[in-house]
């Protein structure tokens, strides 16, 4: 039995054998699969109301760009605050915009930019629940199964996304964008339960009753005083704006202009970003321990930037959804690297803070979304991709030249 258990506790899922890991895991998947559901009803909504590629790349900048306002504050709130009653509140406000939103699309009501708005409410939870979780696991896995414990929770977060992803799809297919809805707002209810459940104290941070403006203000000090840090961030910022980014264009491949695969060939596009994500966790979370984080992270998006070439090239529907797994095993490996350096650097009691400045990417990724948008209508979506190669490789090549720390 011994020997069982030792295998368990140094294995690749050592981090379940912690009760509050496994609720705060829970919590993850079953918001990402109401996320994933949501992008997908969404972006065909749109793409069904409209049929422009500037609005449909808008839908996805509106989930994140909250993340530019609230991002660097949700860093602060997570340090000073309670984190469960952070993350029940916004999971509530999930829930119900969800039903609202279902509630709007049932009764075929055609104003875009209320949609547009519902969304970004939703949307700004995400950098709350990304914080939250990630100073979670920190805390109760402790930093020698960081790496295991990160990786696990973006194993999930993929895992049950592409899950939700595909049968998104295959719902809005067969039974209508509403249904999808309805369900991703049933998945934030399995959230909050989840949440409630946890029973760690939060590790209060060193705030010493000042404001959150100072605080924050603070956390970025120990950005700008980190070459490290400062490359991390550009490189998220490239990585979120056109990694991710290239997703936005997803609806106008599956569209009949292009491979004509429809909602359920776009939930497959979708799933294939997922499962590769999957993959990428799966064999970060085998791993004991990593080294040398800044280099490995300028090689996950060098090779971010050819896959999204090769994108660019494909004729062949299958072949592209198999370069589209690869982007997704890379970005799932930058996210765990780039929180990994983050959480690994971060002085005592300001985890939150630092993670929140990352946070802050993925608010200004949709930049780099509605960019791709307007390629995409001016150019056509292959030479769009191609330009987001470019624009990747030769980024991620002068930040690597020029920060020393990253080598």
């Amino acid at each position: 039995m011994q020997p069982k258990l030792s295998r368990i506790q140094h294995g690749p899922f050592r981090s379940f054998l912690y009760r509050d890991y496994r609720l705060v895991w829970i919590c993850a998947t079953s918001s990402s699969i109401a996320n994933w559901m949501l992008k997908t009803a969404i972006a065909w909504l749109v793409l069904e109301m409209t049929r422009s590629p500037v609005l449909i790349t808008v839908a996805f900048a509106v989930f994140a760009i909250p993340s530019v306002f609230i991002g660097p504050f949700a860093g602060v709130w997570s340090d000073k605050y309670s984190r469960k009653k952070l993350l029940v509140i916004v999971w509530i406000i999930s829930c119900v915009c969800s039903i609202i939103l279902g509630l709007l699309v049932l009764a075929d009501f055609q104003d875009v930019w209320l949609f547009f708005l519902l969304t970004a409410l939703i949307g700004s939870s995400m950098p709350i629940v990304f914080v939250c979780s990630q100073t979670y696991i920190y805390d109760i896995v402790g930093p020698n199964n960081a790496l295991n414990g990160i990786s696990l929770w973006s194993l999930g977060l993929r895992l049950v996304g592409a899950a939700g992803a595909i049968i998104g799809g295959f719902i809005i297919e067969s039974s209508g964008i509403y249904l999808a809805v309805f369900i991703a707002a049933m998945a934030y209810g399995v959230a909050i339960v989840a949440v409630i459940a946890i029973r760690h104290v939060d590790a209060k941070g060193d705030l010493d009753g000042s404001s959150v403006l100072d605080n924050l203000k603070s956390g970025l000090s120990v950005i700008k005083g980190s070459g490290l840090l400062i490359g991390v961030v550009i490189l998220a910022i490239i990585a979120e704006a056109f990694g991710y980014g290239i997703s936005a264009i997803f609806p106008i491949l599956a569209d009949v202009g292009v491979f004509g695969v429809g909602a359920f060939g776009l939930g497959i596009m979708n799933g294939a970003f997922g499962v590769g994500g999957v993959l990428g966790s799966i064999i970060l979370a085998g791993l004991r321990t990593l080294e040398r984080l800044g280099s490995l992270l300028v090689l996950v998006l060098l090779v971010c930037g050819f896959l999204l070439l090769g994108l660019s090239l494909s004729n062949y529907f299958y072949i592209a959804v198999l370069i589209i797994g690869g982007l997704g095993l890379v970005m799932a490996s930058y996210d765990t690297l780039a929180i990994l350096i983050m959480q690994r650097t971060a002085p005592e009691g300001m985890r939150g803070r630092l993670t929140g400045v990352l946070v802050l990417t993925f608010g200004i990724g949709p930049a780099g979304h509605i960019a791709l948008g307007f390629m995409t209508d001016a150019l056509g979506p292959s030479l769009a991709a191609g330009t987001s190669a470019v624009i990747v490789i030769s980024v991620t090549l002068l930040v690597f030249i020029t920060i020393k720390k990253l080598r």
